[in-house]
């Protein structure tokens, strides 16, 4: 079943007077949504006693929890230290995230810095490899990673270079963000058949199996010559993508993924917006 909701706290959540996450679960519930991402961009620094609570009233209000892992993490270093850490972050975020009854990690998959973006490539493939070999030896093979699409040209992680991640190994599903699609491509994404160029790539890539259960990032963005610049709402006229074809291809597709937006604030109420025009294709 497609499922829908926000990245982090929407703005309104603060302005009606919340303070924690905890709060959080009865709020999306009484918005009508269904998911919550919640975001360890900066590190993973909360209690396991927090997250237990927190995942406690998710699983009372029926409210599934992603996550998305440190922001900081390069898959392409070639410093054996760094790469020995983003082991550990990984290993961190699914930590909490299983305290939260979660299963989805969200990762960027890194930059080639200096290298050449194919050298890059290949150590990325080579350390997601032995990611996946340490995370199954340590218990955690009944979780998802969710290699994200980027939004600026120098990142890593183009549609392509997100399908050969995928193709790792059973665990690592797309996370398809649009609006980095959108932005890296300079505003590509406009119709109906444009999303769906995008998923009869991914089916051929990755396979329908994993495309129906695939992650998606959603907001429009402002970009640049260089990709994204920044994140943006629903109000904006100015860039895209639009979301209503995006529903529709996935509502014709008959495809069940997880929905996050991602809007500057606006999350919660863009999500909803999203879910209520799908809703309206049923």
């Amino acid at each position: 079943m497609i499922k829908f909701g926000p990245a982090g706290a929407a703005a309104e959540f603060a302005e009606e007077g919340h303070k924690g996450t905890i709060e959080m679960p009865k709020w999306l519930k009484e918005r009508g949504l269904d998911v919550f991402e919640y975001p360890f961009g900066r590190g993973v620094m909360i209690k396991e006693d927090t997250a237990r609570a927190i995942g406690d009233e998710f699983e009372k209000e029926g409210i599934e929890v992603t996550a998305h892992a440190p922001y900081f993490i390069n898959f392409a270093t070639s410093e054996e230290d760094k790469a020995r850490n983003n082991v550990r972050y990984i290993r961190e975020t699914l930590n909490a995230l299983r305290a939260f009854k979660g299963k989805r990690c969200v990762f960027h998959p890194g930059s080639p810095l200096k290298a050449l973006r194919s050298d890059a490539m290949n150590v990325l493939v080579r350390r997601v490899s032995e990611l996946v070999e340490e995370l199954y030896s340590g218990g955690y093979s009944d979780m998802y990673l969710c290699a994200e699409t980027m939004g600026k040209k120098a990142q890593l992680g183009d549609l392509d270079e997100v399908i050969r991640i995928v193709n790792v190994d059973k665990m690592i599903i797309p996370c398809v963000d649009f609006g980095h699609l959108n932005a890296r491509d300079m505003g590509a994404i406009k119709t109906k058949e444009d999303y769906k160029a995008v998923l009869d790539r991914l089916i051929d890539g990755v396979g329908i199996e994993k495309v129906s259960n695939m992650h998606i990032h959603f907001s429009k963005i402002q970009y640049s010559s260089g990709g994204e610049v920044r994140h943006l709402t629903f109000e904006d006229d100015v860039y895209g993508p639009d979301f209503e074809p995006l529903m529709e291809t996935l509502y014709e597709y008959r495809l069940s993924p997880v929905v996050i937006c991602e809007s500057a604030g606006t999350q919660a109420r863009d999500a909803k917006l999203m879910k209520d025009y799908y809703r309206s294709l049923l």
